[in-house]
This record gives structure tokens, C-alpha cells and sequence, in this order.
């Protein structure tokens, strides 16, 4: 077992995390130690705190402006205040990792208002990760509105620990804290004001606790391989296009058999394509004359191609000139002064008026009766406040916390039916369902150039954005069209610029995603396009690992990344590109022991040969590019060659 517990002494550890929580007179958590690479780092330990004798609470509950805090009943430090919970519970159990522990904690004297505190551990048994939630129940006969929860507290040392802090929830949680100097809680940036009914409860936000590295790739890598595990369904990205000029049924059943036939996996029908508006979703009667009955007939057609079809949707624009806004405008989010919200971008609509269950049975006929594969959602929830008196969030504070239950509740509802779903949300979401996101192009860019310096620019942004979230849960964007008033100006004449605009999405591991009609616009785009589409899906199982950075493009100088798995068949793949018109050299240093490699193993490159790794199983390779050329080099164990 992972967590022991020993009299009044609970022990929480993996090979990662050590943590230590004593409950005899109130909550302490009296050692947190942490060991980066785990079992390689020998019985080298280090600190989360050392100088206090223990974290200064295990959670925390804001009621009535007052915080009221689950640690110790009395510090040994100056600290002089008191811990208001006792520990009245103690429960195992498995959870989805590991080991849970369950501390349920109540109030110890009449001052303390009537909640229950349900503490929540989860260790991982293989994983560098201990997470943790809070439950809160009301156990009076009076409704209590809840200000805040904390969650958790504790040092990193400005960024300088080991140790990766992050949560479901869309907004930055973590925030210093004025008392416990130098500590950081992990809790809701605003109050919340959740009002619980007698008897009723809620659950914060998943707070998860990762040891990592001082190294930002390493720290990276060693994240998205977390994420992979915690939401499993960003792992299947399949090659997506989007199309939104089809005039005619008959076009769109052309549009099915090109895909196929181009190598695409996944359309995304865009906005325009398949409904009269955004809010009614009433089929568009010149494309379906039958309706929703012409629509499943032609969601069935590209199943018989062997393609998923997701429909552009959003749970929270309703266009002011549709039926829904015009029939229900109290259904919008009201702002100061009587504000309505324009519906572009962030959306205009609540889910905490009857437009929830409106936009939820409307969406969810779209998957189970109509049969689209998953949903391509706009305009999610991005923040907006609410005023109105007669929604169902109790007060204006409220609003951020119940909507992203909405959206925590309604992905989920989407997930269970093995359906995909993408929307322009925070990272974040990928922990409740998303399956992707965009990944850090810029649209504001699209609306200002277009050619090689859109695509070099691109391709820059993507790269840093690397950092935080792997390509198999991100798309980036390549406009063979106008959009925003600029493409990639795709050409036959000279296809070095689509070459590269088509290399940065699958040479960086993104499966899409492509916007036009067209795909490619002669023989020579054609044998670009058809070049990708096969790397691609050779080098799937690779790409779907982890990207190295190596060389920033920066428009003038050769740029790479390395993509990398531990359980590919090939280990790892290499992508170089000069942007630019003359012969270019680069030296790159390639850390192979993220593909596996040992220490002075050897490894073998395509065009180069055997290399010798260092200790650390890092190897050097020098290459020689010609202009606008884009270098693609797989690299095995030299072993594999000889079997």
C-alpha cells in the first residue's frame, strides 16, 4: 500500500513523493519530501518545507469573509492561529492511480460554522503524482454560502523546487499567501459564493502535484506524459480538415469521398455548413431538405469512407438575430448596467438560465440521434459575468465556479460516449474531456500577413507552446484560403512556402488542421501534400510522445524539433527546416535519453549513421541544408538494424 497509516501518523509514498500528515490534534502534514527521477536519485530526498515543523493548514474554507482552516490546533511556530477542523474519519481506498486516502473533518467547537470537510488524496502507484480535492457539506438546516476553498498550501520556492503544481480548473489557482509567509495556497482566484441547501455539498477543482525538473524540456516532458495518463483521450488526434464552402448535399458527399481518398481521418463541417445560424441549429433547408434526416444520411456517408464528422457547434453563442436570443434575450449573461454580450468570441449566453438545458439537449441529439463522432465547440465559457437575478447561480459570484461545473459535467457527458470533442478553452479542459485545443498560433497574426512569414511566425509560437501542452491535444492552423483575410499563399510555382506551412503542423506532431476547400492545387503541392500525410502516419506512434525542442525558429536560421517515445518502434524522429533561400548549416545537440537511450549507447540516423552517445545519452549531429529544404531523419538503436 502506498499510504500507511500508524496511530495518529498517516503516511502517503511513492517512489516520487513522501508526505507525512499527523491528525491527533487537528491536521499536519510535518514532512513533504520529494525525489526527482525517483528511484535513480539513490535515497536522496529533498524538502518541500524544512525551517517549520509542518505546512500550516491541510485545507481551507472562507465562510462570511472568515477563513476557517483544517491544520494544526496549535503552531509550534509564531504562527497564532488556530486549526478549526478535527479529524473524525479516516478511509481507504483505490482510486484511478493509486491509494486514496479520505479525511473527514468537522468543527471543533460551536464557533465554527456547520460544514463537513471531506479531504481527498490520490498517490500514484507508478507516477511522480499525488493529487488532491476538497469536498464541502453543509450540515445545518440553514443554507451556508461558501466564499472560498483552499485546497492546498505549500513552498516552491519561486519555481526554483522540483515540483509542478496545476489543476482542472480554468483559471490560475495558485496565490501567495499575506500570512504564511513564503507559501503559496492552491485555491479559487475569486470568491465563489456557493450556496448549499441543507444537506447538499460540492467538490473544488482537482488539485495535482508533480514532481518534475529543473530542466524545461525535461519538466515538459515528464508533464505531458502525466496528461496522457490523467486524460487518456487526447492520445488518438486523427488528420482533420475543416470545410465551410460546400453550396450543394451533392458537394459535401464529394467532399466525403476526396477526404478519404486524400488520407484525412476526421472533418470538421465549420460554421455556416450545416445549420441556418449558431443557437437554433435548425438544419439549412437547401442542403437538407428532410432535415435532420438528410443530416444523418450524410454523417452516415462519411462513415461508410471510413471518416469522423464533428459539426461546429457552441454551448454559449446564440446569434442576437436567432429564434433562440430573440424568443429568450433574458437567457444572456447580463452585465453591469444592463450589458448584453456581443455572441462572437466569448459568447453571450448562460448556462445558468434555462439556455443550459436548451444548448445540452440540442447538442447531445447531435451525437446520439443525428450520429456525429464528437462536437467541434466555439466560444466555450471564457469568463463572463452575470448579473441576473433569475438564473439559477445564487449570486454574481458565483457565476465562473457553476459554469465550469457545467462544462465539467456536460464534457464528461460527451466523453462517456466515447466522443470527441475540440474548442478554443483553456489547457486546462483537456483534464474534463477536451481532446484539443489550439496550439499557439496566433489568429491575430492571420489577420495582419500571410506567405513564408505567416508560416515561420507560426511555426515559432507553436514551438513555445510546446512547452505546455503536447501536439496530439493541440491543432495549429494552415489556410490554404483567405481567413482573416490572409492564407499561406499555397503556390505551384514556388511550393516551398506550402511545404513548409503543411511541415509545421504534421512535422511538429499536430494532426491538423487544414482549412480550404482544396488540399493542394497541382502535381507539386500534391506530392507535398501526399509526402506529409505519409510521414505522418509512419512516424503516428512517435509523434503521439513527446517533442524536444532544439533550434527556435526565428525566420532566418535552420529550426528543429525531435519528437520522442519510449514505446514506438522508432524511438525518435528529427525535423529540420530552413526558412530560407541560400544553403544553411546547423549543429544540433540531441538529448536521445528521452527516446530511451542509455548512456554511451549508440544510436543510428538516417543520411548520417552511427553516433556515439555520451554518458548522459545525449549525441551530436552536424547537417548541411539546402535552400527551403525540410530534413527528416528517423533515429533507432543500432541493434534494430541488425535483427
Amino acid at each position: 500500500m502506498s499510504i500507511s497509516i500508524q496511530g495518529h501518523k498517516i503516511v502517503i509514498r511513492n517512489d516520487f513523493i513522501h508526505r507525512e500528515i499527523d491528525i491527533s490534534a487537528g491536521l499536519a502534514t510535518t514532512l513533504y519530501h520529494i525525489r526527482p527521477n525517483g528511484e535513480q536519485r539513490g535515497d536522496f530526498w529533498y524538502p518541500v518545507f524544512s525551517f517549520e515543523s509542518n505546512l500550516p493548514y491541510e485545507a481551507a474554507v472562507s465562510i462570511g469573509g472568515q477563513t476557517y482552516e483544517a491544520g494544526p490546533w496549535k503552531h509550534r511556530l509564531n504562527w497564532d492561529r488556530e486549526g478549526a477542523f478535527s479529524v473524525t474519519k479516516v478511509e481507504q481506498d483505490r482510486g484511478s492511480f493509486g491509494d486514496t486516502l479520505r479525511l473527514t473533518c468537522a468543527g471543533r467547537h460551536e464557533g465554527i460554522p456547520p460544514v463537513e470537510l471531506v479531504i481527498e488524496y490520490e498517490i500514484a502507484d507508478d507516477l511522480p503524482l499525488l493529487t488532491k480535492t476538497v469536498q464541502v457539506h453543509n450540515t445545518s438546516s440553514s443554507p451556508i454560502v461558501i466564499d472560498n476553498v483552499t485546497v492546498d498550501i505549500v513552498r516552491l520556492f519561486e519555481g526554483k523546487i522540483e515540483l509542478s503544481v496545476f489543476s482542472d480548473y480554468y483559471w490560475n489557482i495558485q496565490k501567495e499567501d499575506d500570512y504564511y509567509v513564503p507559501f503559496s495556497r492552491f485555491e479559487f482566484p475569486k470568491p465563489i459564493g456557493m450556496e448549499l441547501l441543507p444537506g447538499q455539498h460540492f467538490e473544488t477543482f482537482k488539485c495535482y502535484e508533480a514532481v518534475t525538473s529543473g530542466n524545461k524540456d525535461e519538466a515538459s516532458i515528464i508533464l505531458h506524459r502525466l496528461y496522457k495518463k490523467i486524460a487518456p483521450w487526447i492520445t488518438t488526434p486523427q488528420i482533420k480538415r475543416i470545410v465551410d464552402s460546400c453550396n450543394s448535399y451533392e458537394e459535401l458527399i464529394e467532399m466525403a469521398d476526396k477526404s478519404a481518398e486524400d488520407g484525412f481521418e476526421s472533418v470538421e463541417l465549420f460554421v455556416g455548413q450545416l445549420f441556418t445560424n449558431t443557437g437554433d441549429y435548425i438544419p439549412r433547408p437547401d442542403l437538407f431538405p428532410n432535415g435532420y434526416e438528410d443530416m444523418k444520411k450524410l454523417v452516415d456517408y462519411y462513415h461508410s469512407k471510413q471518416l469522423t464528422v464533428l459539426p461546429y457547434c457552441s454551448t454559449t453563442i446564440a446569434w442576437h438575430s436567432t429564434e433562440v436570443c430573440k424568443t429568450h434575450p433574458d437567457w444572456q449573461y447580463l452585465g453591469p448596467d444592463g450589458l448584453r454580450y456581443s455572441p462572437e468570441g466569448l459568447g453571450n449566453m448562460c448556462y445558468q438560465s434555462p439556455w443550459g438545458g436548451y444548448i445540452r439537449e440540442k447538442l447531445l441529439h447531435l451525437l446520439d440521434h443525428i450520429g456525429f463522432d464528437g462536437l467541434a465547440i466555439d466560444g466555450p465559457y471564457h469568463g463572463l459575468p452575470c448579473l441576473a437575478t433569475d438564473h439559477h447561480h445564487a449570486n454574481p459570484e458565483s457565476v465562473e465556479f457553476m459554469n465550469w461545473m457545467w462544462e465539467q459535467h456536460f464534457f464528461k457527458e460527451v466523453t462517456e460516449r466515447n466522443k470527441m470533442i475540440t474548442a478554443p478553452q483553456e489547457m486546462q479542459s483537456m483534464f474534463l474531456g477536451l481532446c484539443q485545443r489550439p496550439g499557439g498560433y496566433r489568429e491575430e497574426d492571420q489577420n495582419v500577413m500571410g506567405g513564408m512569414r505567416l508560416v515561420t511566425q507560426t511555426r515559432a509560437f507553436v514551438y513555445d507552446s510546446r512547452y505546455k501542452d503536447p501536439a496530439c491535444a493541440t491543432w495549429t492552423s494552415c489556410n490554404l484560403e483567405l481567413y482573416h483575410g490572409h492564407s499561406i499563399e499555397p503556390s505551384e510555382e514556388n511550393p516551398a512556402t506550402y511545404d513548409h506551412a503543411i511541415g509545421g503542423i504534421f512535422g511538429y506532431g499536430h494532426s491538423g488542421v487544414l482549412y480550404g476547400r482544396n488540399t493542394y492545387f497541382g502535381e507539386n503541392t500534391k506530392q507535398i501534400f501526399d509526402k506529409w500525410i505519409s510521414f505522418y502516419k509512419k512516424y503516428r506512434q512517435t509523434l503521439a510522445g513527446e517533442m524536444v525542442h532544439l533550434a527556435r525558429p526565428n525566420g532566418y536560421e535552420p529550426d528543429a524539433v525531435m519528437h520522442v517515445s519510449t514505446e514506438a518502434e522508432i524511438p525518435a524522429v528529427i525535423v529540420v527546416f530552413n526558412p530560407v533561400q541560400a544553403k544553411k548549416s546547423i549543429m544540433l545537440e540531441l538529448p536521445l535519453k528521452y527516446a530511451g537511450f542509455a548512456g554511451s549507447e549508440s544510436a543510428h540516423i538516417d543520411t548520417i549513421g552511427a553516433i556515439q552517445l555520451d554518458s548522459r545519452g545525449h549525441g551530436t549531429v552536424t547537417l548541411t541544408l539546402q535552400p527551403y529544404e525540410i530534413a527528416i531523419m528517423e533515429v533507432k538503436r543500432e541493434h534494430s538494424l541488425r535483427r
